[in-house]
């Protein structure tokens, strides 16, 4: 689980000023208030206009600065998500990072190299090592299924959820095409929790969302926004540009768009019912302007993550984020750009990290660079831990002890302490001749080997045989509501 970061004095990376993220916030303000977003629901924008907002032609809606401020003030700053069995499991907004393994990648490479479109199975897989994996602590939908006469668009949705539910207790984090989709996932929750009222009290699902940049907000997007509100359960709607496409090539300019469009998400769901919990950030990218193609990892994609990181400390609202990579494969690269991704998100203070595992900028999940991403960040919350400094670590009696020329290996403090000290699962610290007598296995052979051990001994606790019939009568309840070609 996360780093209690009230426990000792942990380091937290600054990259704007205080001028500098005031200015931002004032550029968004200004935006939404003068050029404004296009809102393709016309009952978000009746809402709006009732609130106070300006409509001008068919979608364009101008929000005025008060209206935001009021909606900043009403959403919760901090909020508990639990498991499957209505456990605290993630405190947000109380500076932790929890990262999450997914979202939505559209093939699975396996531990033998295999790589193919993903398939249920997979979604279950995923679940279950993430679930195994002690740092990493919730399950975005990791696949996208393709669409086809076995798992119809109508119910891929819901069958992924299924399996994510069955191979992890942790917390869900749900992405759908649709709002139909979301509804009957939010039904196999309620299921799971207990019935509504159980699912309210303590939610275990939160639905990921994204706006459409620049500045438009889809019609599908609000419905589900407004799903979650009318449960009264949190929700997530973050941005996911590419930085110099879809926002302004400069890191300041792409945090005016972000901003834009989380706030615009944010007064939605503050109007349709106040105090609803709501996470807010950015997922972007970074277009590659020698290729065209998008990218997810460089220094000027966290400059805006840790720029919009900030943003939404100013406005004290919990932060949602990525960790992933560009690499094809599970190699060198991939592994240098989880750990500087898991790293720039928990040094800039963001609550909920996704696509951990990712590669290929979202298209490929890898069970081994989950598997790295899992050493990585117990790595990085080892070290935010900070330095406590008491008369017991600062060891002055110890120091005097042993004295000049002495060893310190064999002191009582040493025996006391030394489990406080960080230490691998995956890297090898081994002198090389235990190494070799291992097989001289790299670090990729290790984390193969680290998921052939969790397939084949975790256990996750089976939901009961009522609960299961009741999340499948839902998915057969919108199966008969299919038509099918003749």
């Amino acid at each position: 689980m996360g780093i209690d970061r009230t426990s000792v004095d942990a380091p937290q990376f600054r990259l704007l000023t205080d001028e500098k993220i005031q200015a931002i916030h004032d550029g968004a303000l200004r935006v939404l208030e003068t050029t404004g977003i296009d809102v393709a629901h016309e009952g978000a924008r009746s809402m709006l206009v009732d609130a106070g907002a300006r409509q001008e032609g068919e979608l364009r809606i101008r929000v005025p600065r008060e209206l935001v401020e009021r909606s900043i003030e009403s959403a919760p700053g901090s909020f508990v998500l639990y498991d499957r069995a209505g456990n605290e499991a993630l405190r947000l907004g109380e500076g932790q990072t929890y990262y999450g393994a997914g979202v939505t990648n559209l093939a699975f490479r396996d531990i033998d190299g295999d790589q193919h479109d993903f398939t249920l199975e997979d979604i279950g897989k995923v679940a279950l090592v993430a679930d195994a994996l002690p740092n990493i602590d919730f399950v975005s939908t990791p696949g996208v299924i393709k669409p086809s006469s076995a798992n119809p668009v109508e119910i891929a949705d819901q069958r992924a959820f299924f399996e994510m539910v069955t191979h992890t207790t942790m917390p869900l984090m749900v992405l759908t095409p649709d709002p139909y989709q979301l509804e009957d996932i939010y039904e196999m929750a309620e299921v799971v929790a207990g019935g509504p009222e159980a699912f309210a009290a303590k939610p275990f699902v939160i639905p990921y969302l994204n706006t459409v940049s620049p500045l438009v907000i889809n019609p599908e997007t609000v419905d589900k926004l407004f799903l979650a509100a009318d449960r009264g359960t949190p929700v997530c709607a973050q941005a996911a540009p590419p930085i110099g496409g879809s926002v302004p090539v400069t890191i300041a300019g792409a945090a005016v768009i972000c901003a834009v469009e989380t706030l615009a998400s944010l007064v939605l769901s503050q109007l349709r019912r106040p105090g609803t919990p709501f996470v807010t950030g950015t997922v972007p990218f970074v277009m590659d302007m020698r290729s065209g193609n998008a990218a997810s990892s460089g220094p000027q994609m966290w400059q805006l993550v840790i720029a919009m990181g900030e943003l939404t400390r100013k406005w004290g609202i919990p932060s949602v984020t990525s960790a992933g990579g560009d690499s094809k494969i599970p190699d060198e690269q991939a592994g240098f750009e989880i750990s500087y991704g898991s790293q720039g998100a928990i040094y800039g203070g963001y609550d909920m990290v996704l696509n951990v595992g990712r590669l290929e900028c979202g298209l490929l999940h890898s069970p081994e660079v989950l598997a790295f991403a899992n050493e990585a960040i117990g790595m990085h919350r080892e070290f935010v831990r900070g330095v406590p400094v008491n008369d017991t670590t600062l060891a002055l009696d110890v120091i005097d002890d042993v004295g000049p020329g002495g060893f310190f290996l064999g002191h009582q403090h040493t025996l006391d302490h030394f489990r406080e000290l960080w230490g691998p699962t995956l890297a090898s610290w081994e002198p090389r001749d235990m190494w070799e007598e291992r097989g001289s296995t790299t670090m990729g052979d290790r984390a193969r080997e680290q998921v052939r051990r969790i397939r084949a001994e975790h256990q996750v606790a089976a939901l009961p045989d009522e609960v299961l019939a009741g999340m499948q009568e839902v998915i057969s309840r919108r199966e008969a509501t299919i038509e099918v070609d003749d």
